[in-house]
């Protein structure tokens, strides 16, 4: 019988403490300010702390990825601590490389050692792929097979939607994440966008003009995509502070009905490519998730 190891990044934002609780293996992604110092959220620095350095910082952070010796390293460890199957859970692959990486560190080690690993790109980011793998590893433990395990997670990340705000555009354009025509457009015409992911990659959903009531057109985009989030469980997502959250959850509770909450800070990793001011709705279309925490 197969002994399988859950392995992710903290581009998950899943803490240390529930990783290690759960008997996940999380691998750190740096992040700097200067390329020369680099830091572990929630390890060498908390998020609070992190956040107070971006909104002081006159630069935007690098982040580092995990390199395919840190995959290669992970990957034999947890062959010589006696699992042979290894369900690898990366960030997406658009926006970072660790998907080749662990591609390619499985590969090297299957053919030296054999066993199984198993690499998913979850074509997310943060809270869209957490609650999944702290899911798949309550799956592990009430004794579901590889198979079942996988299939999960790989239908799970086809259900995630994002819908999201940002106030300044800048740190998007900056890490490449958004084209330079479409800041200076919204900065002439008082232009926000809803943000969503889409394939694995941050992209402009719509346009809301002005500042007023942007949260309730916000919680429009998703009913008129057809979503119905009544008596479902839903992630506000936010970086520095949480100050449109309690606006945002009474938006949604005019709309739906039975909605439940949970209200997620985003780690360093999205922190660093998106800025100190999001808002954001994040859900499954197929399952649901009440196990994640802030």
């Amino acid at each position: 019988m197969s002994k399988i190891k859950i392995i992710t990044d903290s581009g998950s934002d899943i803490s240390w403490e529930r990783a290690e609780e759960l008997g996940i293996r999380m691998l750190p992604i740096s992040f700097s300010f200067d390329a020369e110092t680099y830091y572990r959220q929630g390890i060498d620095m908390s998020i609070d702390e992190y956040y107070t350095k971006l909104k002081e910082s006159s630069v935007i952070p690098k982040t580092a990825q995990v390199t395919p010796i840190e995959y290669t390293d992970a990957f034999n460890e947890e062959y010589d601590n006696g699992y042979d199957t290894l369900i690898v859970v990366t960030i997406s692959s658009k926006g970072s490389g660790m998907y080749q990486n662990a591609v390619l560190s499985s590969r090297e080690v299957m053919e030296e050692r054999g066993g199984e690993i198993i690499v998913i790109d979850t074509h997310g980011f943060s809270c869209m792929y957490g609650p999944a793998v702290i899911h798949s590893a309550h799956m592990l433990k009430e004794g579901k097979s590889k198979e079942e395990i996988v299939a999960y997670l790989e239908d799970v990340f086809t259900s995630m939607q994002t819908y999201f705000l940002v106030g300044d555009l800048e740190h998007l354009k900056k890490g490449g994440r958004i084209n330079t025509a479409t800041l200076v457009v919204a900065n002439m015409l008082d232009i926000k966008p809803v943000l969503t992911v889409k394939d694995g990659i941050v992209v402009q959903k719509d346009k809301l003009r002005g500042n007023k009531r942007v949260l309730k057109k916000l919680v429009k985009n998703v009913e008129e995509d057809g979503f119905d989030l009544s008596g479902k469980t839903v992630i506000l997502a936010y970086t520095a502070d949480n100050s449109q959250i309690e606006e945002l959850k009474g938006e949604i509770s005019e709309v739906f009905e039975n909605v439940k909450f949970i209200d997620f800070k985003i780690g360093s990793v999205v922190g660093s490519h998106i800025g100190p001011e999001l808002a954001g709705i994040i859900f499954s279309d197929k399952y649901d998730f009440t196990d994640y925490e802030d």
